[in-house]
Order: structure tokens, then sequence, then C-alpha cells
């Protein structure tokens, strides 16, 4: 008989505050760790990466299990939808970090470099597999050293992101239409609305020139910008899942999701990523914020 102090507790933490604590010593604990003498700090890199591996093997198997199983699979997706376990599972290589968040990452690498030799670099949109970024200071000009610059930032990106391609956006707004002949759709940046005018942590619908406003749980000529802090991405409005409006989705700034209004399909705010379903995702258009606008690459 198993005795009442093996017995796993089932109280439910206080939301954020031990986690918050604990990342932040581990954080505490890697940094001392790198004050070591040689000998010391590998020491402890390698009990710190044994201990991953453990963790990483008994979320792997958890996982499976989980997925093996229709009631398990459905709460594997609810769990996902938790920022901490989403991280914990992206930190541990189970679950792919979204396009964004992997091209971010490789930005921030060489970031350090590239402001050291009074460079700089934007990133303004992930299509994979074509990152647009937007550099500045010694990066954006036409020198050997801006040109090893510019390099260093497409190697990054193409190795540690996934990426194939790298175009480098204009450093300001083209003033462009959206011209329509024979051929088709010739694809531009659009002027959008003011930054002011699109509301931190909610989807706002912009019609572009020319797009009529429709209305209603169906409004295809509308584009959904979505704001979180200083970041806006627009999407066609359509959820992926039926095609209803995303007008009055839900946005949590913090976790950085989008919840749709109608069936509560959710999204990555910021890239499209659909939590919910894998093989689905949010029709996604190149956004960037200059000289206090939002701009919107349109066309096919």
């Amino acid at each position: 008989m198993i005795g009442t102090e093996n017995q796993v507790s089932t109280q439910t933490p206080t939301p954020g505050t031990d986690l918050d604590a604990a990342a932040r010593r581990v954080d505490t604990a890697v940094e001392r760790a790198e004050l070591l003498d040689a000998p010391s700090r590998r020491v402890a890199m390698d009990l710190k990466a044994a201990v991953e591996d453990f963790h990483r093997e008994g979320l792997l198997r958890l996982v499976r299990r989980l997925k093996e199983d229709p009631r398990g699979k459905e709460l594997l997706f609810e769990l996902v939808d938790d920022p901490v376990v989403y991280a914990l599972l992206v930190m541990h290589g189970i679950v792919r970090a979204d396009p964004m968040t992997l091209a971010q990452q490789a930005l921030n690498e060489v970031r350090p470099y590239l402001e050291s030799h009074g460079g700089g670099v934007e990133l303004v949109a992930v299509e994979p597999p074509v990152a647009r970024v937007r550099l500045s200071g010694a990066c954006s000009g036409c020198s050997q050293s801006a040109t090893t610059l510019r390099e260093l930032v497409e190697t990054a990106l193409i190795t540690r992101a996934g990426l194939e391609r790298v175009e480098v956006v204009p450093a300001e707004p083209e003033q462009v239409t959206i011209a329509r002949g024979s051929i088709g759709v010739r694809t531009q940046w659009t002027k959008g609305p003011a930054m002011d005018e699109v509301p931190d942590g909610r989807v706002t619908l912009w019609h572009p020139p020319g797009a009529s406003a429709t209305g209603g749980p169906v409004d295809p000529g509308a584009i959904a910008l979505v704001r979180i802090g200083e970041q806006v991405s627009a999407y066609r409005n359509a959820c992926a899942h039926a095609g209803f409006s995303l007008e009055r989705a839900l946005v949590d700034g913090e976790g950085g999701v989008l919840t749709c209004p109608w069936h509560g399909y959710k999204y990555q705010a910021l890239t499209g990523e659909c939590i919910s379903a894998a093989d689905k995702r949010l029709d996604a258009h190149p956004a960037r914020v200059d000289g206090g606008h939002v701009w919107v690459r349109l066309g096919a």
C-alpha cells in the first residue's frame, strides 16, 4: 500500500509565480557557472546537459503516449496552448518553434557582432522559405565590410532558421499602388493605418484601397491586423477552419495566442501557425511598421 507521503499532490500551483521564480533560478545558476574556472565550468555544464537530456526523454515518452490515444491527443493540443508548456517542448526540441521565432533567435545571435561594427538588422517578415530583413548602419552600404555583414545575416537565417532565401527590403517604404492587368496582380507594399489606429492586443480590420467592407461573419475584402506591442502581423480576414471573420478574435498578448471567436481555433498571433490543427494556418501578408504606419504587401 502506498503511503500518503508518496502520493502525488493535486494542488494547483499559483499560475506564473513558482514557474517564473524557477526560471530565474536556472538563469542565475547558469550565469554563475560561466564565471567558474574551466574544469569546474565543464562539470557544471555537463550536469546541466545530463539533467536536460533526462527531462527530454521523459517528455518524449509522455508526448508519444498522449499521441497514441485519441483522448490524449486532444489533451496534448490543450496543453500546448499553455505558453509555459509550449516553451518547454520547444526548448527540448520536441515541438519545432514557429519560423518567426527561429528567425528572431538566429538574428539575436549575430546582432551583437553587427552592432559592434556599426550595423543593425530588423526582421520584417517571414514567409517560408523566404525571410525579409531591413539593414541599417554599416550593413546597408556597398563596401566589402557591408557585404560581409549581410552575408552573416543570410547565413544565420538559412542555417539556424531553416530558410532558403533572404531578401533585403528598402530602408524607406515605396510609394506604390497595386496594378492589375492581364498577367495578374503585381505585389507591392501598400500604406495601411497609423499605428495609433491599431490597438495593442486586438484584431483590427483594415480595408485596402478599392476593397469593399461587407461586414458580418464573412468579410473577405478586409485584412486582419494583429498587434502585440510594436509588432504587427497581417492576415486574410478568414479563419483557416471555416473561413469566418477574425474581427472579434481574442488576442492573448502575453501568451501570443489568437483565438477565433466562432469555433475556438487557436493560432500563434504573430505567425499564423495553427495550434489547434497542425495542417492549418492563417493566410498571411508581409507586414512592417515604418514612419508610424503599418505597411502591407498585397497580391499573389
